[in-house]
């Protein structure tokens, strides 16, 4: 690759790492306030605006598709320029969860609800969605093949313990729903809520897959199987 090629893939690499740390400072900011909900001050939250945000993501697209037209990048720089231009959607979708999430939840607990039984389950959610995200940004940097399968499969772990985690919070709450039905609505719009935080670690693992694709190679959708060693 050309001095010239290899600092514009730098470029874009930094506005990819800066736009993922926001993101993960927001989630680790939801999982501060779960941890001290008494009560849920998420609306202190600083949020990204839309119009920032695409502004930021459209800078970064237009830098990779720069680089498409103008020079032929190397395979293993080409699978990272299509990861690349992948991730700033997986990016904008985990903010608009959080966001919802900010707004939703509090909203939810009204004062008939068990705060410390939907917390009990909330707290973790949350926090393994921290820690894929974590996982998944520090991908960015690595290029020994084996500390990114060890990284990438941390990914997995989280997203898959988060998965379980919400089967088991929408189980408990359609109980509690046919216990308190005047509460109905209340749990319904808290399961909303936390499946926002469900779908962060979904994406999370997404970002976690198109970079073990742009490190080590193979299909993007068969990622995945690699856990099965």
């Amino acid at each position: 690759m050309l001095a010239i090629e290899r600092q514009k893939l730098n470029i874009i690499k930094k506005e990819i790492k800066a736009l993922g740390q926001t993101t993960l400072e927001i989630n680790e900011r939801i999982l501060t306030a779960l941890k001290h909900c008494n009560p849920c001050k998420l609306t202190g939250i600083k949020k990204i605006s839309k119009q920032e945000r695409y502004k930021k993501i459209d800078a970064i697209d237009n830098l990779i598709i720069n680089v498409f037209a103008l020079y032929t990048p190397e395979a293993k720089d080409l699978r990272q320029l299509v990861a690349f231009l992948k991730i700033t959607n997986e990016y904008d979708r985990i903010i608009n969860s959080a966001h919802s999430f900010i707004r939703d939840f509090p909203n939810a607990l009204s004062d008939e609800i068990d705060r410390d039984f939907i917390l009990e389950y909330a707290v973790p959610l949350q926090k393994s969605s921290v820690v894929a995200l974590e996982n998944a940004l520090l991908l960015l940097d690595l290029d020994d093949k084996k500390s990114v399968n060890e990284h990438f499969k941390i990914v997995v772990v989280e997203e898959s313990k988060n998965d379980e985690l919400y089967k088991i919070i929408e189980k408990s709450l359609l109980k509690k729903t046919s216990e308190d039905i005047h509460l109905s609505r209340e749990y319904q719009d808290i399961m909303e809520a936390l499946r926002r935080l469900e779908k962060i670690a979904d994406r999370a693992l997404s970002i976690a897959s198109l970079m073990h694709y742009a490190k080590v190679g193979g299909e993007i959708n068969k990622v995945k199987l690699l856990t099965k060693d």
